[in-house]
């Protein structure tokens, strides 16, 4: 199985069943709208609290790892809104409250803001993720994760004067969880085991910020202070004491092996791996706003430090000796370790500038300068030994540097009411350094370096030839002499186009287009095939993004949205590929091979909404993704070729995706309302792993009740 491929499928898919609107929670309130008075207050809430329910068929554990509902009970919305009626509250003039999916939803959140004006202000965000990635049915991966992040920011404004305040800040990430994935342990030569590594995630991020904001002169200055510590304490499981990990030899395309091969493999694993970092950085920000002039700076300045620890021990048999690896000295236990402890630093600054002028109502002139500077540098020690070969004392360096410098100058023009017309000019040079020197190895230097400097012009009109309607279209022109890698930007152009209609509030009608196409040619660098240089790489893409959405009020009780995307995307590359020679175990590389990628997605979304007699509402909607590919039902990626063949087919993944529903609320009482909404899932891969198409079909649906009290 290619887990390069599955990962593909997922990126494809997650995104787009993850941006389907859910049934719950629902958008109508109870209570009456202008809120009720209450202690000098006017106050505003309503609370939705139910039970989910989840039937899922087919693949079950594709349906977690994208959709992930369950059942249980749920508080699926609150709302909470205080305001002080004569604007003097002994403790605050306003609270706010929000919360969604608090309970047995892998996705919660809850914000709080409190103030008291001219004195303080606190927002709190809460925000909780349950990540699954469980082995499908089809056996096309042997990872594992079930974590749950929780997220919370914390930010303090206090007022000193009516010119100064000050700003307290703090952010927290906690993940924890299992993790299941496999390493290859090393036993000598070419041998290897397939090992099952077994892992509790332990990873924190805390985040300390204090600051000020100053005015003075019609200036805004905000300065901050903050310091960032991570550690990721994720320990491994030692695998089970004397419980044999079959080995095999990692020679790809090789035929079975001889029958008086014994592999035995790895009895005993452990590793330990901890990481831990922290960074310090400044940030300012200085603006002013005036009649004919503005003017935004900001300048940031932080420096990371980083520390780990990477041991590593294991034992193992290599079994009988055989014809295919007579060099890998098998026969005889092994007993190796890996220590590998290393340090690095990340300084960085970073700082831009942007100018305006309003030298007329009909003209803005725009310039904006930025600046940055990145450095990674660090130190290590690897240290591995093992009964095979001698032991080994790797010292390495690394540094790596990005400097960059960019220019924008940007007019807008109102040649009059009806048109407009907008022009830009980008200058980007950029300065790379990467440098790798190793001692106790053969390759001991790795240097590179590189500049480039990439013009970009753009060119838009802005029409409206009437009120409701309008055009807006502009294209980008870019050209960089030296890429840095072969899918950046280099010989690219970029058309956007959009055009909107509005007839008060009963029609609305929009449609844009976004056309993006890159073509890199390979640079003129003259290569000795040979001696095994590899020759200048090719890439070329192609998206264009097609969409349209339309909103219509027919009646004072029915709407209806209506929205289509269109989105193809085709790539080609040439690539080297990595494989054995003829007759031999030799990894040779290959040069000639042509990878292309095509996908043709569209998008519908469907929903309408009617009002029943002003005691309830009844939405009903329906949403379609479907990835075409280049045309062919089906995409069979039965890997039976070396990669060769493989990679000189056209790879399209088509699949389809559906998700209608429905929603009816009904109000019991002017306080109380009752709701109950479906909605059903259906996903359909139409490429196979050795024949399996991954599928699934589920029904979701909730009932609950909305108060107010």
């Amino acid at each position: 199985m290619n887990p390069r491929l599955l990962c593909v499928s997922f990126v494809i898919a997650l995104p787009l069943l993850q941006a389907q609107p859910v049934v719950a929670p629902s958008p109508d309130r109870t209570g009456a709208p202008l809120g009720e008075a209450w202690g000098g207050y006017n106050i505003n809430n309503s609370f939705e609290t139910g039970y989910r329910f989840t039937t899922v068929g087919g693949d079950a554990s594709l349906f977690h790892n994208t959709e992930n509902y369950g059942d249980g009970l749920r508080l699926f919305g609150a709302t909470l809104t205080m305001n002080s009626t004569e604007g003097h509250g002994v403790l605050f003039d306003f609270l706010s409250l929000n919360a969604t999916g608090l309970g047995n939803d892998p996705y919660g959140a809850a914000t709080v803001r409190i103030e008291k004006n001219d004195l303080y202000r606190y927002d709190m965000h809460w925000r909780k993720s349950n990540y699954t990635n469980l082995p499908l049915d089809n056996g096309a991966s042997a990872n594992l994760m079930n974590t749950q992040r929780i997220l919370q920011d914390h930010d303090l404004s206090v007022s000193v004067a009516t010119w100064a305040k000050l700003q307290l800040g703090y952010s927290r990430v906690h993940q924890t969880g299992p993790q299941d994935s496999t390493y290859e342990g090393y036993i000598g030569g070419l041998g290897r085991s397939v090992l099952p590594i077994l892992q509790n995630v332990r990873r924190d991020y805390n985040e300390y910020r204090v600051g000020t904001q100053l005015e003075f002169l019609g200036f805004r200055l905000t300065l901050s202070h903050q310091w960032e510590y991570s550690k990721d304490d994720t320990t491994t499981d030692p695998l089970v004491p004397g419980q044999p990990y079959p080995l095999a030899l990692s020679v790809p395309y090789q035929p079975a092996l001889p029958a008086t091969y014994s592999p035995l493999g790895i009895t005993a694993y452990n590793r330990t791996n901890p990481m831990h970092g922290v960074n310090r950085g400044w940030f300012a920000n200085l603006n002013r706003s005036t009649k004919f002039w503005a003017l935004n700076a900001r300048m940031t300045y932080s420096k990371g430090e980083n520390t780990t620890m990477y041991y590593e021990t294991e034992t193992g048999d290599r079994g009988v000796a055989n014809s295919i690896c007579s060099n890998c000295a098998l026969g005889a236990p092994t007993n190796a370790y890996t220590y590998a402890p290393g340090t690095a630093r990340r300084p960085f600054t970073a700082g831009d500038v942007t100018f305006s002028l309003f030298p007329t109502d009909r003209l803005t002139i725009v310039n904006s300068t930025s600046a940055q500077n990145l450095r990674y540098d660090g130190a290590g020690l690897a240290v591995i030994n093992n009964n095979v070969a001698a032991v080994k004392n790797v010292f390495w360096n690394f540094r790596t540097g990005d400097q960059r410098f960019s220019d924008s100058l940007d007019a807008n023009y109102r040649v009059a009411k009806w048109l407009g017309l907008n022009a830009e000019y980008r200058y980007t040079a950029r300065w790379l350094i990467n440098d790798l020197i190793r001692t106790g190895t053969t390759n001991s230097k790795d240097l590179n370096t590189l500049n480039n400097h990439l013009n970009a012009g753009t060119f838009g009109i802005r029409v409206k030839p009437f009120k409701p309607l309008s055009f807006n279209v502009d294209t980008t022109i870019g050209r960089d002499n030296s890429a840095y890698t072969p899918v950046s930007p280099a010989h690219f152009q970029n058309i956007r186009a959009r055009v909107d209609y509005r007839q008060s509030k009963r029609l609305r009608f929009g449609a844009a287009y976004r056309q993006v196409y890159n073509l890199n040619a390979p640079a003129p660098v003259v290569f000795a095939s040979a001696y095994g240089v590899p020759p200048p790489s090719y890439y070329s893409s192609h998206s264009r993004d097609l969409s349209g959405s339309s909103s219509l009020t027919v009646s004072k009780n029915w709407s209806l949205d209506v929205t289509y995307s269109k989105t193809h995307l085709d790539t080609f590359a040439n690539l080297w590929a990595e494989q054995p020679a003829p007759n031999s175990v030799t990894i040779v590389s290959t040069p000639g091979y042509y990878s292309r990628y095509i996908s043709n997605l569209h998008t519908v979304s469907i929903m309408a909404r009617t009002t029943i007699q002003k005691r309830g509402a009844l939405y009903l909607g329906y949403n379609i993704s479907k990835d075409t590919g280049d045309g062919r039902a089906v995409q069979n990626l039965g890997l039976t070729d070396p990669a060769a063949s493989f990679l000189a087919g056209v790879n399209t993944f088509p699949m389809s995706y559906q998700a209608p529903l429905a929603r009816l609320s009904i109000k019991i009482s002017p306080k109380v309302q009752w709701n109950g909404g479906w909605e059903f899932y259906r996903y359909n891969q139409k490429f196979a792993y050795f024949g399996y198409q991954p599928y699934y079909r589920a029904h979701t649906g909730y009932t609950s009740l909305t108060f107010t009290f």
